[in-house]
């Protein structure tokens, strides 16, 4: 409602004729001041514009020399080396334990074990060649009796402990279904490097 107010306070006090009139005084003016003072107006409008544009180019040239102190930091750094696949092979087989630290690693398996109160009456050891390949396959094959908790235990912390262990199969069988303790048979397979002077 004010803002109706001012505006029609306004139209009361200027003429209905102030745009012609306003553009009248300025040619007027334009005509009464002579030509020096017109080429200075000229000359104080293009020494603007120029000031505009300098400053515009000069904002530009600091990014693009901000760019291409980047480009050259990226192309003087050392380039790594793309991996091929004999890389990934050789780093695969370093990643397996020697095959003289199977014993080493059957102990980790029965400590943690024991750990967990599985007890390991027996087991069974079977070693699986690979023809064409520097690694061999050590099958582990563990009949136990335990709680099934227990036995679950185990087998999380020992593929968490030995990270080239793979638990290839796990059948559990319990006698009763009221009974505390499961019987089960867990197949794990130790990856390790072959023995130097089978290669």
């Amino acid at each position: 409602m004010a803002a109706m107010k001012s505006g029609a306070a306004l139209q009361r006090m200027l003429p209905a004729t102030a745009g012609p009139r306003l553009a009248w005084e300025c040619k007027r003016l334009w005509r009464k001041t002579g030509r020096a003072a017109r080429a200075g107006a000229v000359a104080l409008a293009a020494a603007l514009l120029a000031q505009w544009h300098t400053t515009g180019m000069h904002e530009r040239e600091l990014a693009l020399r901000q760019q291409l102190a980047a480009a050259t930091r990226v192309a003087t750094q050392p380039q790594a080396p793309i991996p091929t696949a004999a890389d990934g092979l050789s780093a695969f087989y370093a990643y397996l334990p020697a095959h003289d630290a199977i014993p080493a690693q059957l102990q980790t398996l029965v400590d943690i074990a024991g750990k967990h109160k599985v007890p390991l009456a027996k087991a069974e050891y079977k070693a699986q060649s690979e023809p064409r390949a520097g690694f061999m396959h050590y099958q582990v094959t563990l009949p136990v009796k335990a709680g099934y908790a227990s036995v679950q235990a185990f087998m999380l912390e020992a593929l968490q402990a030995m990270p080239t262990l793979t638990l290839d199969s796990v059948a559990f069988k319990r006698e009763r279904a009221d009974s505390g303790e499961t019987e089960a048979r867990i197949q794990f397979v130790l990856l390790v490097r072959k023995a130097e002077d089978a290669r």
